[in-house]
């Protein structure tokens, strides 16, 4: 029956059994993943819920409150991402596949432990209380959601000595994954521990495939003690890092609550979704809102069947025999899907779900088939996951009037469709075809118009000893070619105003080596050697302006391409119209940043050159991979590294670093990662 009191925890007679066996740890992790998997699902629906827009009877400052709330829960939700790709990670390393599959929403009783209770709902003060409990240590005194309705029941039967997997409950997640730690050692030492680690390491995923700070491989059983450790630590916390944890997160967003309530009793930050909501008709006379209105029935069908092919692709990038396409290629693809299914998601939050419950908006259900997640062949994988994507590009066509942005979605998928068919259509799918890949896919973002042609092209100018290449739209005006070389460079003459001839090589050379943000660049043809990467790896902080690389820069587009300038200006102001590069919008915004911060402690690197990776985060910083020494506009040291994130929301209170203001700040721009 219905507890009276939904706030008192599940008694738990005792401890979570260890696991005897490898399959009883599969199953652990298997419900690890799950719950992983359904908690994502519901801060994400949760997010989706929120109001955007002053025009829903929120005040100004209420509304900057919501929208850091909103990118507070995303980025607790994509942690949760993380997790699920680390659990499915140690199921590869013992011998298992990824499981990537949950139960269809709302999770009914025995599937968790009583008090692990999962559902879609607004993101009312109830389902925020809701959010604490599940993220609790098992230590915290704290209250469920006062409407959470949950069965009294025990999934435990004090049983050790069985082969079948029987579920054991627990009363936080954390207490899981402590079980699940401590199975480790008792497994290795009876199997060994190269026979508990039987995966193929090259099967899981890493940052190299999906950017998700944290995410690494399992070879041990010190990694996966290292990666279990990280999952609770983000969750409910530590001593070293309780204030970022879910947990505290979640708490903070509830004080700030409290505080605009007191304010004002009519704070609602939430708009009137659905409940529970399904798309396919229900069973139960429980509580339930399907869908079923138009457009969001129609538009609810795309974001599903969206949802359920990101999870296959998912999946298939783990089977390293049946995926024909590069892994690259296969993710952006899925980060497509995945970004798609979040503007599905929010849409449906502002159309009428059902006649029968008025006043009540959709809302995304994240439902699964039957349908199994992997593919018998290389050749059945390519044509179904084709043959898939030209279907749903159809159905996203006739949603375009709901939601425009499915438009560029259909067009992208049916070019993924194409690659699919041309690798299922390969010949030789060994070693002819690795070496002609198809190219990765962009990510479709909600990304800014692009430049006209015209804007975006680069300007040739040959000349006797060497050609001069100058992109326009990434100059920053720093005015080094006009003024150190006024006869090769004519500054406001229509026409022609570049003279390679006017200037010997070796000048040239000099000019384009000044300017910083790389629109100028320099080939020789006399014989003699062209610009190459520094000795030492450099970013440079411009007052009040942008930062400057030059090293032999990997700049990670959104679009899934990457370029390899030497020198390059990006944006740090949050203000640009040509993210992530500089186009001096920091002048008319007013953007003030000292070129002068303090120097931090740093040992000086080993290595001090090679390739500097850097890769804007979606709605984040730029992210900096490699070798870096970060210097002020005068030359002097501020920081030394091998990885670091730098601000380019603008916000910051520690410039360069990021401190995550662009969090609060609801900072928005295209860029990779979850």
């Amino acid at each position: 029956m219905t507890t009276d009191t939904p706030s008192s925890a599940h008694s738990l007679g005792t401890a979570l059994n260890l696991a005897t066996h490898r399959d009883q740890l599969i199953s652990m992790l298997a419900e690890a993943a799950e719950v992983e998997h359904c908690l994502m699902c519901t801060y994400l629906y949760a997010a989706f819920s929120l109001k955007q827009g002053i025009d829903e009877d929120l005040l100004p400052d209420e509304l900057s409150a919501v929208k850091r709330w909103r990118a507070e829960i995303i980025a607790i939700a994509t942690e949760e991402m993380l997790h699920l790709a680390l659990v499915n990670n140690l199921l590869i390393a013992v011998g298992s596949r990824p499981h990537y599959r949950h139960y269809n929403f709302p999770a009914t009783a025995g599937q968790f432990p009583a008090d692990v209770a999962v559902a879609l709902l607004p993101f009312d003060a109830a389902t925020l209380d809701h959010f604490i409990y599940v993220e609790r240590p098992a230590d915290a005194d704290e209250p469920d959601g006062e409407t959470m309705q949950k069965l009294d029941y025990s999934r435990d039967m004090n049983r050790d000595d069985l082969a079948t997997d029987i579920p054991g409950d627990y009363r936080t997640v954390g207490e899981l994954y402590q079980a699940i730690a401590d199975s480790l050692t008792p497994l290795a030492a009876s199997l060994g521990a190269e026979g508990l680690f039987v995966g193929r390491e090259e099967a899981q995923l890493s940052e190299k495939d999906v950017f998700l700070p944290g995410l690494c491989t399992i070879a041990t059983e010190a990694d996966a003690r290292r990666a279990l450790t990280l999952i609770v630590e983000q969750g409910e916390g530590s001593a070293v890092c309780l204030e970022t944890s879910h947990y505290a997160r979640f708490r903070t967003i509830r004080e700030q609550w409290h505080a605009l309530e007191a304010r004002r009793p009519g704070f609602k930050p939430y708009r009137e979704v659905a409940r529970h909501p399904v798309m396919r008709a229900p069973v139960t006379t429980e509580e339930r809102v399907q869908v079923v209105s138009e457009p969001a029935l129609s538009l609810l069908d795309v974001g599903n069947s969206a949802y359920f092919l990101m999870l296959r692709l998912f999946a298939l990038m783990s089977d390293t025999t049946n995926c024909l396409l590069p892994r690259p290629a296969v993710m952006a693809q899925a980060m497509t899907l995945m970004h798609a299914v979040a503007d599905v998601g929010v849409t449906l939050t502002t159309l009428p779900a059902n006649p029968d419950h008025p006043g009540v908006m959709a809302g995304m259900t994240f439902s699964l088939s039957r349908t199994a997640l992997g593919y018998e062949s290389p050749e059945s994988a390519a044509w179904l996951i084709a043959e898939r994507m030209e279907l749903l590009a159809t159905h996203a066509d006739c949603c375009v009037d709901a939601l425009p942005v499915l438009g560029q979605l259909a067009h992208t998928l049916r070019e993924a469709a194409g690659a699919w068919r041309q690798a299922h259509d390969a010949k030789d799918y060994g070693a002819g075809f690795a070496s002609n890949p198809v190219p990765a896919l962009p990510v479709m973002v909600q990304a800014m118009q692009p430049a006209a042609e015209d804007d975006d092209k680069i300007e040739v100018a040959h000349g006797e000893n060497g050609t001069i290449y100058f992109h326009g739209r990434r100059c920053v005006h720093s005015r080094h070619c006009v003024l150190e070389e006024p006869d090769v460079f004519l500054a406001n003459q229509e026409g022609e105003w570049i003279f390679p001839d006017k200037a010997t090589p070796e000048r040239l050379m000099r000019v384009a080596r000044n300017c910083v943000s790389g629109a100028i660049r320099f080939e020789r043809r006399d014989g003699r050697e062209n610009e190459t990467a520094p000795p030492v790896n450099l970013v440079r902080m411009r007052e009040n302006g942008p930062l400057s690389a030059n090293a032999d820069v990997k700049l990670m587009l959104a679009d899934g391409a990457e370029e390899n300038p030497l020198r390059v200006a990006l944006c740090r102001c949050g203000q640009s119209k040509n993210k992530p590069f500089c186009d001096q919008s920091h002048i008319a915004a007013g953007f003030t940043a000292s070129g002068e911060a303090p120097t931090r402690p740093s040992p000086v690197l080993e290595e001090r050159a090679g390739p500097m990776v850097v890769t804007p985060l979606r709605n984040g910083p730029l992210d900096v991979r490699g070798a870096a020494e970060i210097i002020t506009g005068t030359g002097r040291t501020v920081d030394r590294t091998l990885s670091v994130r730098l601000c380019r929301c603008g916000q910051s209170k520690d410039k360069p670093f990021c401190d995550g203001s662009h969090r609060a700040a609801g900072f928005a721009a295209d860029g990779r990662g979850a």
